[in-house]
């Protein structure tokens, strides 16, 4: 009689942090990276992965959906591990109840968790911003490879930052459910237990991963004292060159530096992951490896002021590219 009342105190409980958690919602990085209206539906590269990332809009609530079944279940193992220790306080520890209480709430609560992890490390910090791509519409149609390499990276440019945030977004969603799970593990499993860096970094992690564009944000402020990434090209010495002439170079230019800034979100991004297996004891990562792919990858999308700052160093900006 007393199990049923308890029961029944806790399914109360239970309903209540779920009726939070879903009032909370997620926080305001996810929609970051919703498809810009129109991008989708064609017949293009750019828009099969647009139509990829709207066909995988519901992903985070699943992942929430499980999350409060996984929830629900720890809840009841809670109450018959209370009832056990009553039984049998030498052979139940308290803890074991306790921890299944926690790491229930926490699963109830896991829009709240997020938003704590997103917050952990990019409350406060901008997101960072291209100031646009020196594009001629119309320059080279029909008339080279050039003309090509600028139609591609005209489509894929959005839809491509918009599939690697939300890839970005997911896995830091699955990382803190990971790290909550760990909260059941005990403190005799080094760095996987609940205590162990490897969890701490879990949950570090995934709140870099939900804030991907607040931490580029951050490394680009960090070596260039702003947010804004200078993406807009255009040749310091012209001299000789038509108007069309130079409509083709500033699309090239404009085309493969946006191919690299792409290449470089996929190292940072990987770079993050790198870091977290090092913290889990993993021999086959290194520290090295993983800030290689973190900061090789911010100096790729920021490769404009990185060209700027070159050319200052060697003292030839007249003859160079200027990225404002």
């Amino acid at each position: 009689m007393i199990g049923n009342k308890a029961t029944k105190v806790m399914n109360g409980v239970v309903f209540a942090l779920m009726a939070l958690a879903v009032s909370a919602g997620m926080p305001d990085s996810a929609q970051a990276f919703a498809p810009a209206a129109g991008g989708c539906g064609g017949d293009t590269l750019g828009s099969v992965m647009c139509n990829t990332v709207e066909s995988s809009s519901e992903l985070p609530f699943l992942l929430a959906g499980i999350a409060y079944m996984a929830g629900l279940v720890l809840a009841v193992m809670g109450v018959i591990k209370l009832k056990d220790h009553v039984l049998n306080p030498n052979q139940t520890p308290l803890s074991e109840s306790m921890k299944r209480f926690i790491v229930g709430g926490a699963f109830f609560a896991l829009p709240i968790v997020t938003e704590a992890a997103y917050n952990t490390v990019a409350a406060g910090i901008t997101d960072h911003a291209e100031t646009g791509f020196n594009v001629t519409a119309g320059a080279g149609v029909n008339q080279g490879l050039d003309a090509m390499l600028t139609a591609m990276m005209a489509d894929i440019w959005t839809p491509v930052h918009t599939l690697v945030g939300g890839f970005a977004y997911l896995a830091g969603l699955v990382l803190v459910v990971i790290g909550i799970s760990r909260l059941l593990k005990s403190s005799q499993e080094g760095p996987r237990g609940p205590g162990g860096v490897g969890t701490i970094m879990t949950f570090l992690v995934g709140g870099a991963l939900l804030s991907a564009d607040a931490m580029m944000g951050a490394f680009s402020s960090s070596m260039f004292m702003t947010p804004d990434v200078a993406t807009y090209a255009e040749l310091s010495f012209s001299s000789g060159l038509t108007g069309p002439e130079l409509d083709h170079i500033h699309n090239v230019i404009s085309a493969v530096l946006a191919f690299l800034m792409v290449i470089g979100w996929v190292s940072f991004i990987r770079g993050w992951f790198i870091v977290r297996d090092v913290a889990e004891g993993s021999q086959q990562a290194s520290l090295m490896a993983g800030m290689t792919h973190i900061l090789g990858g911010a100096l790729a999308v920021n490769l404009g002021p990185v060209l700027n700052a070159v050319q200052q160093t060697f003292g030839i900006t007249a003859y160079g590219i200027s990225f404002t």
